[in-house]
């Protein structure tokens, strides 16, 4: 979760400091919560435990998200949390609701089916090569 809120951190001082987002968009939370995403679901013994993961994982992403989307809002300034690439054409105002929305439901649920699909494919490689 530290490492998530850090590098979204890291993105929104980059903007901030006026780096390109073509430069900026590869400070990627998304690429930091799929790897914990991958780890956690071979580490995790339950499917309760990976649906706990996915909803950790997602809440700094979302915390970091409103906080800049709000500052952008509120002060005038662009940032890349609200660029023409992220903000699908939306109103500020839906594009804060539409991430205070998505992170607590298909956000989550979507990286949890995520870690399910993966362990699966991880226990059923694990019974073929120990078959051997």
């Amino acid at each position: 979760m530290g490492v998530i809120a850090g590098v979204g951190l890291l993105r929104f001082v980059l903007t901030l400091a006026g780096m390109p987002d073509s430069q900026v968009k590869y400070v990627s939370m998304t690429a930091v919560i799929f790897a914990g995403a991958l780890y956690f679901a071979v580490a995790t013994n339950t499917h309760r435990e990976r649906l706990y993961v996915a909803y950790f994982l997602i809440l700094p992403y979302m915390i970091v998200e409103v906080l800049a989307l709000g500052y952008t809002w509120a002060s005038g300034r662009v940032t890349i949390f609200h660029s023409a690439d992220y903000s699908f054409g939306l109103s500020m105002g839906a594009h804060l609701a539409g991430h205070l929305v998505g992170g607590l439901t298909w956000e989550p649920l979507f990286l949890f089916l995520f870690m399910e699909a993966e362990w699966c494919v991880y226990k059923l490689v694990s019974m073929v090569i120990l078959r051997k």
